[in-house]
């Protein structure tokens, strides 16, 4: 007869029942988590429609939704259209889907993809325009303390213009980018940001005759613009006054204009004056720049700049609403920007 004294007990489930205890706090708790983080991006997504809304622009998302649980946040916008303001006209534009997107184990980067195309188009039908891509995405990183960087890129942007009485004009590029970062030299006091332009092979036919110069065009332009935070609210006029009021400054650190033949390089500083003109120095190397120069009636630099080796250096003034290289006074008068 076997001794029932002998078995050994049987294991407690106590601690199996505690795992799944834990399991089922931590996915509530993921879940309160989530949901409370939706809410956010949604009432985020609220005040930036407030905030067109105050600049003249009416948004409408009618078909908007929230997705991507457990792990990845994602918010929709099937379509949007607005009404109001885009710069100086006034009309109705709409854009393709948006999708805006962060991993809630990496908040601080905010990804967002838009559909082609955007399409803007006046009351009075005196501007027609649309802008198509192959793909267009936007991030935005934060880091402590505030914005760590903002980037564009836009593959195959096809821009297309349509004015009143003129024939329409078609831009088609490559590749068009931008970066925008707090600049890590300055103190935080001066609001300075770091701002990089690329533009990669730009079909724009409609300079060619004008310039004399076929081809594509390549574009650099990286600068530091000083008091951006002076600038933040407001419609653009108004911002673009409290900029200047504040001590605005746009140090152009390179810029570089590629198109056929013909080469650009140029630095220096821009501001705008109590007229609300452009005005400043900027140093030009040109190079192949013959046949614009002859145009603008500047014979002498037209030929020191007409082949791949000669390089023309001219130093450019701005000032008091004038264009001029040392005394020699330019053509060009610069109206206000506002």
């Amino acid at each position: 007869m076997t001794d029932q004294s002998s078995k050994p007990p049987r294991p407690s489930r106590w601690k199996l029942y505690l795992l799944f205890a834990a399991l089922a706090v931590v996915s509530v708790g993921w879940s309160v988590f989530w949901h409370v983080a939706a809410g956010m991006t949604q009432a985020g997504l609220d005040d930036w429609f407030e905030q067109e809304r105050a600049l003249g622009r009416q948004w409408s998302c009618p078909s908007r939704s929230v997705g991507g649980y457990p792990f990845r946040l994602e918010v929709r916008c099937a379509s949007p259209t607005f009404t109001g303001r885009l710069g100086a006209a006034e009309g109705a534009g709409s854009a393709g889907d948006v999708l805006v997107a962060a991993n809630l184990y990496n908040p601080s980067l905010i990804l967002a993809e838009v559909g082609s195309p955007f399409a803007f188009k006046t009351r009075d039908g005196a501007l027609d325009l649309s802008l198509a891509w192959t793909q267009l995405r936007v991030s935005h990183r934060i880091a402590k303390g505030g914005l760590d960087r903002d980037s564009l890129e836009v593959e195959g942007p096809v821009l297309k213009v349509a004015l009143k009485d003129a024939p329409p004009v078609t831009l088609k590029a490559d590749q068009f980018e931008a970066h925008l970062r707090p600049n890590p030299d300055r103190a935080a006091a001066v609001s300075a940001f770091d701002l990089a332009l690329r533009l990669t092979r730009l079909d724009a036919p409609v300079l060619d005759a004008p310039t004399g110069i076929p081809g594509p065009i390549d574009a650099l332009l990286a600068v530091t613009v000083l008091h951006v935070d002076a600038a933040r609210a407001g419609s653009a006029p108004q911002a673009l006054e409290r900029w200047r009021l504040a001590g605005g400054n746009v140090e152009i650190r390179e810029a570089k204009f590629a198109k056929g033949e013909a080469r650009m390089e140029a630095s220096g500083a821009l501001r705008l004056d109590d007229a609300h003109r452009l005005a400043g120095r900027m140093d030009l190397q040109l190079t192949g720049f013959g046949p614009v120069l002859q145009r603008m009636g500047l014979g002498f630099a037209a030929a020191a700049s007409g082949g791949q080796s000669n390089a023309l250096r001219l130093p450019i003034n701005l000032e008091r609403g004038r264009a001029s290289i040392g005394p020699l006074q330019l053509p060009v008068v610069l109206n206000p920007l506002y």
